[in-house]
């Protein structure tokens, strides 16, 4: 059998016929580890609404949370679970809903 790399079994050298300067491909993604680009952040700063009827978490920001919030009822001692009734942006249905203030630093 020939060896696929065009390399002769014993030696550590590439072979003359091989390319200067192709490079090989990426087996273990270290180009994409050590790139020096961060993944966007899943969730920013605002307000995670998880929804009880649609079981649906969003995250809305600051101004989209305030409509949101303005005609609402939150009984948390009654509803421990969901203790916040509006209406939910994802299924825009009045539903029970959860909320949670999620800050990011940059």
């Amino acid at each position: 059998m020939r060896p696929r790399t065009g390399r002769s079994p014993g030696s550590g050298e590439a072979s003359p016929g091989s390319r200067p300067g192709v490079v090989g491909r990426d087996a273990h993604g270290k180009r994409a580890l050590y790139s020096g680009e961060r993944p966007p952040d899943p969730h920013g700063s605002g307000v995670t609404v998880n929804c009880s009827r649609c079981m649906r978490a969003t995250t809305v920001g600051a101004r989209r949370a305030l409509t949101l919030l303005t005609p609402s009822l939150h009984l948390p001692i009654i509803r421990p679970r969901y203790p916040s009734l509006l209406r939910c942006p994802a299924c825009r249905r009045a539903s029970w809903v959860r909320l949670t203030l999620s800050v990011t630093r940059s």
